[in-house]
């Protein structure tokens, strides 16, 4: 146990709790990591804890925002080989999906239900910036109510997705996973089929020959 108590918490406070609760996450799952675990592991009361995350969803929530920077930030590192925004969150959805569905923890950590719940009203706005960059750089026309229902519909399409992969195994590779994700993405933002099947090979070239860092929780 770190002895790291109320009246002596280091600066870096915020990340021993990540760093420890990503560590309970890959051992427990996501159910069976608690505040209380975390805060008996760092040696400090579960109070300090709700003071940086109010509950296990923002915790967990970082945790995965963090990953999805990291990956942005490896594919921005090849100015060169960018292409449109299309691209770069194909490129993205790639890598993360072939991390996030490597093992069933990782998946289970991804996929826990009270964390789908929670994401499927918390990252409207996000995932909705997303359609609108991508709208944007074709030349798209779009409003925001629009592309926040186009939202709504692709996050429902994930979950059907998922489900239809975890109850029929073999009926589709991760890769397949991908493919069907990104795919909807581009027809979500109006795109021709032309563009999107070329640049989902593109992302799936760049993917296939350039590895990013490991991630402490997804690999």
């Amino acid at each position: 146990m770190n002895p790291f108590t109320d009246k002596n918490k280091p600066a870096n406070l915020r990340s021993e709790i990540l760093k420890v609760a990503g560590n309970m996450f890959l051992q427990y799952g996501y159910s069976g990591t608690t505040f209380q675990k975390i805060a008996d592991e760092l040696g400090i009361v579960k109070s300090t804890i709700t003071y940086h995350f109010k509950n296990k969803f923002m915790l967990m929530e970082e945790l995965i925002d963090d990953f999805f920077e990291m990956l942005k930030k490896f594919i921005d590192s090849y100015p060169e080989e960018y292409r449109n925004k299309y691209w770069r969150h194909c490129v993205v959805y790639i890598y993360a999906y072939r991390r996030i569905m490597s093992s069933p923890r990782t998946m289970e950590l991804f996929y826990h239900k009270d964390q789908q719940e929670q994401w499927m009203n918390h990252k409207v706005d996000i995932v909705s910036h997303i359609f609108e960059q991508v709208s944007q750089d074709f030349h798209k026309s779009y409003d925001m109510k629009d592309l926040r229902i186009k939202v709504r519909i692709d996050m429902g399409g994930r979950v059907q997705l998922y489900t239809c992969f975890q109850e029929n195994p073999g009926v589709m590779t991760v890769d397949e996973y991908c493919y069907y994700h990104i795919y909807h993405i581009g027809l979500l933002c109006k795109l021709d089929e032309l563009t999107i099947q070329e640049n989902i090979q593109e992302a799936f070239k760049f993917a296939d020959s350039h590895q990013p860092p490991k991630h402490s929780i997804f690999g």
